[in-house]
């Protein structure tokens, strides 16, 4: 993160309106330093040439059949953007958080990549059980993970789960754990692997979990049935571990019911 005071926070709206609730979350994962919000909507290009293809069909949730029309997609878009920026603005006025709220237009993947490069922390919403909405699934984000940044992906809705599952134990992972789960009632999981000794630093701090468990091994599977046996509200990744978190993330992002949050 930058030297200076402030801690500038991309949130990404690709599935809806921003929460009170969710931007909430944000002092509680990264602590006292004012924030600075900058909100993030994304005219998809790619949704926009899809639709000026010849033949093509659009279905609506009732059933209905039409062709589809670009200029209206355009106009929709548009609406939904501005929308979204009233909401954002009026949640983070009450916050008094400092706040701007950006409108792009391009490849969603690249936008977000490029934009996020000005950022120290990511929010990013997925909506898994919305009606009518599908998540972009975990390679979208493939640019993303590549950068050195902290991100939280919430899988909505948010108020699901009763634990914070910790891969490792490393200060920086068990201070946010700890700093969350004190504000969400949450219990803090500790997840080592059975053949990697625990550091000192996170020994000096293992009083403070109240659950540790051991895994064979670091695999897509174990952490997968992990979450789901420890009711994971959250699982956060170290910054620091052998395994290929940029190959191993995307996979987890399709396949896990709760939020993950990538620390660097």
């Amino acid at each position: 993160m930058k030297p200076e005071t402030t801690t500038r926070v991309l949130i990404s709206f690709d599935c809806g309106h921003p929460s009170e609730e969710l931007l909430q979350l944000l002092p509680r994962l990264l602590g006292t330093r004012p924030l600075e919000l900058t909100g993030l909507y994304v005219e998809d290009e790619d949704l926009l040439r899809a639709a000026a293809l010849p033949g093509l069909r659009e279905v609506s949730l009732n059933g209905q059949v039409a062709e589809m029309d670009v200029n209206r997609l355009q106009q929709e878009q548009a609406a939904e953007a501005s929308s979204i920026r009233k909401s954002f603005e009026a949640v983070a006025a009450r916050m008094r958080m400092q706040h701007r709220f950006l409108v792009t237009r391009g490849r969603a993947s690249e936008e977000l990549t490029r934009i996020a490069d000005e950022s120290d922390f990511v929010l990013i919403t997925r909506a898994l059980r919305t009606s009518g909405l599908r998540p972009r699934s975990g390679v979208h984000y493939d640019g993303l993970l590549r950068q050195s940044r902290n991100i939280l992906f919430v899988n909505e809705p948010w108020r699901s789960g009763s634990s914070v599952v910790v891969l490792g134990g490393t200060e920086d992972s068990l201070d946010v754990a700890r700093r969350f789960s004190e504000a969400e009632a949450l219990t803090v999981v500790l997840a080592a692997e059975a053949s990697e000794p625990q550091s000192l630093e996170a020994d000096s701090k293992l009083l403070d979990v109240e659950r540790r468990v051991t895994l064979a091994e670091w695999t897509e599977e174990a952490i997968a049935d992990l979450c789901l046996a420890e009711d994971a509200r959250l699982l956060i990744v170290p910054k620091t571990h052998p395994l290929d978190w940029e190959e191993l993330l995307p996979r987890l992002m399709d396949r896990l019911p709760c939020s993950v949050l990538k620390l660097c």
